[in-house]
């Protein structure tokens, strides 16, 4: 009975091992959204977009939806555009992207980036300025005339198990499978043999 737990319990860690330690890497789904709400020009206009964002180890590597009405081609690699490191803060601190934000090209082939615009608004009157900290995102395209600033909201994906998890938590129930109805094999056949009693 002890050992019969000790393998049940041996094969029930390799396949929690199995789930926990797929591969190296972490990846994560979002859906996304972007909506300017202060244009950087008086006639500038208000740019809005959503779609879908994927993660390797905290680092931006997909892309998909649109912007303004446009699809988007897919994400520039880090440094292509405005200084975009691609970078995905979670949780956010303070906001989801850095400075350099991510960049990504739409179907057109204009090129935009949405970064985090960390800073002090100051209003002054007649008894002096009064300062405050804001935390805002903001979005510029290749021309510099469609800029603003806005919201960018993320909402995580339920995770799902990765293919190379499930082939080898797969491998590991089989294994186990086989082991048992081999031993029950194995124990029927020695209950056989004792039954018949010593050959003549």
């Amino acid at each position: 009975m002890i050992l019969r737990f000790k393998t049940v319990f041996c094969f029930a860690l390799l396949g929690l091992t199995c789930l926990v330690f797929p591969n190296a890497s972490k990846a994560d789904s979002f859906e996304w959204t972007y909506q300017g709400t202060l244009p950087d020009l008086p006639n500038g206009i208000l740019n809005f977009g959503s779609g879908k964002l994927t993660t390797v180890d905290g680092v931006i590597s997909g892309l998909s939806g649109t912007l303004n009405g446009v699809a988007i081609a897919g994400l520039l690699p880090p440094g292509a555009f405005a200084g975009n490191d691609n970078l995905l803060l979670l949780p956010a601190s303070p906001l989801y992207v850095t400075l350099g934000g991510f960049s990504f090209a739409d179907s057109t082939g204009m090129q935009f980036n949405i970064y985090a615009s960390i800073g002090t608004e100051c209003s002054c009157g007649p008894s002096g300025c009064v300062c405050a900290p804001y935390n805002l995102y903001g979005l510029v395209n290749g021309n510099g005339l469609d800029s603003d600033l806005g919201n960018f909201t993320l909402t995580p994906n339920i995770a799902t198990p990765e293919p190379t998890a499930m082939a080898m938590l797969l491998t590991a129930v089989l294994g186990f499978g086989l082991f048992l109805a081999w031993k029950r094999f194995r124990n029927i056949v020695k209950l056989n043999l004792s039954r018949l009693g010593p050959s003549a």
